[in-house]
């Protein structure tokens, strides 16, 4: 039997954390429907409530997705970027992750992705990330205020490590900041800041400088940290 009756503990958890060990161990894999509402309350021998109150914290987790109608129910989500990302905007949302939670993690994390990057990129790494400056350089010269394109900026130099880890936690924390970031402002002097760190970046990873790519990297993510008031 893949499910126990739930004995102790708090029945939501308990559920949750059954359905979890299933989908880690392979039992169930993604795509795969899960039991039937009705046959899950009988195999946990719960009530309904727990047992849709865990099911609703596996699919903000992106766990499970829930589809109705008659071919619906609870199935295994494809786990990929998308739901890493779904799941971080849904805690930041839930206020479980603040936006300062997400700058000092960027801040511990991104100057060393750097350094790595500066000894992994190729050429076409660093033609990527300087076609991503050129747009908002050209932005900048039009006193105009560019989209939010720093996150791009980010993505291309988790690119560049070749590290799929890397470049799937970043691309999550970049789609959950997109997100969560349209409130905020940043003035034409701000982006003429951003592009000039940018641009400094650019260079020592072009020089494969990874102490001072690092530096830099340390220094922007903290300057623009200071100018959102984060």
């Amino acid at each position: 039997m893949v499910f126990n009756q739930v004995r102790q503990g708090r029945i939501s958890d308990n559920i949750v954390a059954q359905i979890k060990d299933a989908v880690f161990t392979g039992t169930y894999r993604p795509g795969d429907k899960l039991p039937s509402e009705t046959e899950l309350k009988r195999l946990f021998n719960v009530s309904r409530v727990p047992l849709r109150e865990a099911l609703r914290s596996l699919e903000e987790m992106g766990l499970i997705s829930i589809r109705p109608g008659v071919l619906g129910g609870a199935f295994v989500a494809e786990m990929g970027i998308k739901s890493v990302s779904d799941s971080l905007s849904n805690m930041m949302r839930l206020g479980k992750i603040s936006l300062k939670d997400i700058w000092q993690f960027r801040i511990l994390i991104e100057p060393n992705m750097c350094r790595l990057a500066a000894a992994e990129r190729s050429d076409w790494d660093l033609q990527q990330i300087e076609d991503v400056i050129s747009l908002r350089e050209q932005a900048v010269k039009a006193k105009k205020i560019p989209a939010f394109a720093d996150i791009d900026f980010h993505h291309a130099i988790a690119r560049a490590t070749r590290n799929p880890l890397l470049i799937l936690i970043m691309d999550a924390v970049g789609q959950s900041l997109f997100v969560n970031m349209k409130r905020l402002h940043l003035s034409l002097n701000d982006h003429i800041s951003i592009v000039k760190f940018h641009r400094k970046i650019l260079e020592a990873l072009r020089g494969k400088d990874a102490e001072k790519v690092g530096e830099l990297m340390s220094t922007h993510l903290a300057d623009v940290s200071r100018r959102l008031k984060i």
